[in-house]
């Protein structure tokens, strides 16, 4: 390769100044990556550089997030070859791993680690035997060790040792070893079960909780050996880290959980758990490769447990999956609205409201069948009035859902739900939720055609109504007024652009550049060597409209006080 010796030269000069790091950085975007790690690690075995050094290793600690993730492929590529000892080679590892943080690749050293391990082989022994002396860094790393070296008795020895911290090496040892038979693997999973049913160290029961797991992974296809057994002690002990990991488990090891296990895990996750936020993290990872074994309800359930606990609100772009569920089936989203809008917790009818706008959509349909909604009638009119009070700037949706009622509800509770649809749905609205009714009124049901008639009829007198009053002087606003609403408007505007240009990705790529008219801008590129391109970008209009509620104007004070009304009432046995 041409460009190999002024390469080696220029890193050897810049090693002896002390700008490895440095000068790595500025060569990154020029070199291939497949070609980079080797020139490192011939380098470091040559003696002409050294990639260990205390120097080096401080100076990739103080790197900063984007610096070091350009760099940490090159040590990836070359630990696997180096010729240094384990001293150095751990330390080197431990500071690339630490640097990473909770980083979903900051496991990338290890798994090198793992390969420098299998070419020294000895090495990887007097790493076990520093682990067994209670050495620190040989303790931190020893697993990988263990690993490459492939041996299952040497990590049931580990078990056997004094101190906990070796035994939590052993067992996870064993959950990363190919197990290779079924017989081993039972041996594993009662060495597992045997640490939750009597040790109380935090480490080592989570070693086995990640252990059993793994090997229950290894033999998907099989009957889960004592998994049920497993996870009801777990539970029972009442330790909510536990918890927490089980809902991790989930996601990384759903081949190995059967649905029966997976039913035992939600009741569970219903539950007191530590970390609310990271359970629902893992478990909406966990639905994104679900199976027919998962139980909606109970999924819901966990949901609306944890979901009330955070300590910020969630937004529904944080739950993907969970939402992309729901809106797979009317039924799922009919379920979901039924169950969270008649408990009345605003957490939760909070997240519907959000999760029906989520990127941008409007006007979600679905019907709450007669089986969904509750059998109370105040349950019923509870409901209706929830989902008014949440639901109100969706009114498609607000609609219907008042129209399940209308349909399936009871007397009294129908004739809430069609009062509500008139005021303050109609009143509010005579665009989408018109054409919305008049198209729901051609359907079968008696009930709600009867309903849509009676309110299109009562709407038309209310728009005549208000025509007639166009005329009169007291009604308009003056001229202070119009100006007051003129600032707060301007003012508000302002505020929703810079909130737009804050969470913009495309804002913090590219800068902006404000054309007050014209039909086309003009702008220069600088390409590679200097050369400039030019980029000639038409102008068209856009723009983006939505219904303004007409009581919001009409009469703002008692349309805000009616739905703060419906946010915040609570049922009497609450």
């Amino acid at each position: 390769m041409k460009t190999k010796s002024p390469i080696h030269k220029q890193l050897e000069y810049a090693d002896r100044r002390g700008d490895l790091i440095p000068c790595l950085l500025s060569l990154e975007s020029r070199i291939r990556r497949q070609e980079y790690g080797p020139v490192l690690c011939e380098l470091h075995n040559s003696g002409k550089i050294s990639l260990v050094s205390d120097h080096n290793l401080a100076v990739v600690e103080d790197l900063d997030h984007n610096e070091f993730w350009s760099i940490v492929h090159l040590f990836d590529q070359a630990i696997p070859e180096l010729d240094c000892s384990i001293r150095d080679v751990l330390r080197l590892v431990h500071t690339l791993v630490s640097k990473a943080g909770s980083d979903g690749a900051a496991g990338m050293p290890n798994i090198s680690l793992v390969k420098w391990c299998k070419v020294n082989p000895e090495k990887a022994k007097l790493i076990v035997d520093g682990a067994i002396s209670l050495d620190k860094l040989c303790l931190s790393h020893c697993v990988f060790a263990v690993q490459a070296l492939g041996s299952i008795e040497l990590a049931f020895e580990l078990l056997g040792h004094s101190d906990k911290a070796v035994v939590a090496v052993g067992l996870r040892s064993l959950g990363r070893l190919e197990v290779g038979s079924e017989t081993i693997a039972k041996r594993v999973i009662d060495e597992c079960c045997k640490v939750i049913a009597i040790e109380k160290d935090q480490d080592v029961r989570s070693s086995a909780i990640e252990t059993a797991f793994n090997t229950w992974g290894k033999f998907g296809s099989l009957e889960p050996y004592r998994q049920q057994e497993f996870l009801e002690a777990i539970i029972n002990a009442k330790e909510g880290d536990e918890l927490v990991q089980l809902s991790a488990a989930l996601f990384y090891h759903s081949k190995g959980v059967v649905a029966e296990s997976i039913d035992i895990i939600l009741e569970a996750l219903a539950g007191e758990v530590s970390n609310p936020q990271a359970t629902l993290h893992w478990l909406d990872h966990a639905l994104h490769a679900k199976d027919e074994g998962w139980d909606l309800t109970k999924v819901i359930d966990v949901f609306a447990a944890q979901i009330p606990k955070l300590e910020n609100s969630i937004e529904p772009s944080q739950l993907h999956n969970f939402c992309q569920w729901i809106w797979r089936g009317p039924d799922n989203a009919a379920q979901l609205f039924s169950s969270w809008l008649v408990s009345g917790q605003f957490d939760l009818c909070k997240f519907l409201a959000d999760m029906v706008g989520e990127g941008g959509k409007k006007n979600n349909i679905f019907e709450i069948s007669r089986a969904r909604l509750p059998n109370d009638l105040n349950d019923q009119v509870f409901l209706a009035r929830k989902c008014v009070g949440f639901l109100w700037h969706h009114e498609v949706t607000a609609a219907s859902i008042l129209l399940s009622i209308v349909k399936n509800g009871k007397k009294l509770a129908r004739e809430e739900a069609e009062e509500l649809l008139y005021n303050p749905l109609l009143l509010s609205y005579s665009g989408a939720l018109r054409s919305f009714l008049d198209e729901q009124s051609k359907k079968p049901s008696k009930r709600i055609s009867g309903c849509i008639k009676r309110l299109i009829k009562r709407h038309d007198a209310y728009l005549e109504g208000l025509k007639s009053t166009e005329h009169l002087v007291e009604f308009c606003p003056t001229i202070e007024q119009r100006r007051t609403a003129a600032i707060k408007d301007r003012e508000r505007n302002k505020e929703i652009q810079k909130q737009a240009h804050e969470r913009s990705v495309f804002f913090q790529l590219v800068s902006c550049q404000t054309l007050l008219y014209g039909k086309k801008s003009f702008s220069l590129i600088h390409g590679e060597g200097g050369k400039k391109v030019p980029s000639v970008t038409p102008l068209s209009e856009f723009s983006y409209s939505a219904e303004f509620p007409r009581l919001s104007v009409v009469d703002p004070v008692g349309f805000n006080e009616m739905l703060t009304i419906f946010r915040i009432e609570k049922k009497v046995s609450q």
